[in-house]
């Protein structure tokens, strides 16, 4: 219970320091969490992007999602994600300790029309930081690679979401491919509120596991530079976590360095 509070304290504090330096000019940001899959939006040109959050899993985990997004252009940023802290409960000791490390880019190839959705690449490599000793990491290097279009309607924005894994494995030199596939929608309720809802599934063969979930929740906007999100994940099978609380925000502090197109 004192590890709740305290996480939930630090994260408070992170939005209350986050609401006190938004940027006077203000910079759109594009939040790509809670979510399983990302958007074809990318960081706007020249900025830094913070996306930080608290994941619990009563009785299970509690995580500390943090994603820094980097936009290198109009259609390209670079992306590193990590937790600082992550807590899994076990059958044995209990694992503490920050994960891995995902760094990765995102390009929107296509943007959107009236009569095309906007269509983007993403790929990613995750790096063996965490502690294998507390469970927090496989100790292997893993790559992704997903495809993702959107489409904004009148009253519903759609995207498709297909990431292709391939993880390594530490038995042999064999290595694991992992599907995972997501279809989420948002509608705006108001002018600075937002619902989202998502349905994805996570797929190994190899390990014969299955995880299909979805998730729902709201953002709102503070300013054009920080989103505030809560939401909650919902296990549809065995393999998924039975229930999910996350709250979070990403924020833009404005410009950090000018690019040219």
């Amino acid at each position: 219970m004192f590890r709740l509070r305290l996480l939930g304290g630090l994260l408070f504090g992170f939005v209350f320091v986050a609401c006190e330096v938004v940027h006077k000019e203000g910079v759109q940001v594009t939040p790509q969490r809670p979510t399983f899959s990302s958007g074809t939006t990318t960081t706007a040109s020249g900025t830094v992007e913070i996306e930080a959050g608290l994941t619990v899993d009563p009785g299970d985990s509690v995580d500390v999602p943090t994603n820094t997004k980097v936009g290198l252009s109009e259609q390209t940023e670079l992306f590193l994600g990590w937790s600082p802290y992550r807590h899994l409960d076990l059958r044995g000791p209990d694992g503490n300790g920050p994960s891995d490390l995902l760094v990765g880019t995102r390009h929107r190839f296509l943007d959107e029309t009236d009569t095309r959705p906007a269509a983007a690449l993403q790929l990613a490599t995750k790096l063996p930081t965490g502690s294998t000793r507390e469970g927090l990491s496989s100790g292997e290097v893993d790559f992704f690679a997903a495809g993702i279009v959107s489409k904004d309607f009148e009253t519903v924005s759609l995207t498709g979401f297909y990431q292709l894994g391939v993880l390594g494995e530490s038995n042999d030199d064999a290595v694991d491919v992992e599907h995972g596939l997501a279809l989420a929608l948002g509608v705006p309720i108001l002018e600075e509120l937002g619902a989202f809802a998502e349905l994805a599934g996570v797929f190994t063969p190899e390990q014969n596991f299955d995880s299909v979930f979805t998730t729902v929740g709201v953002a709102y906007a503070l300013s054009e530079s920080l989103v505030l999100d809560g939401a909650f994940a919902v296990g549809l099978n065995d393999d998924a976590p039975d229930f999910q609380v996350l709250v979070g925000l990403t924020f833009n502090p404005g410009w950090i360095f000018r690019t040219v197109d």
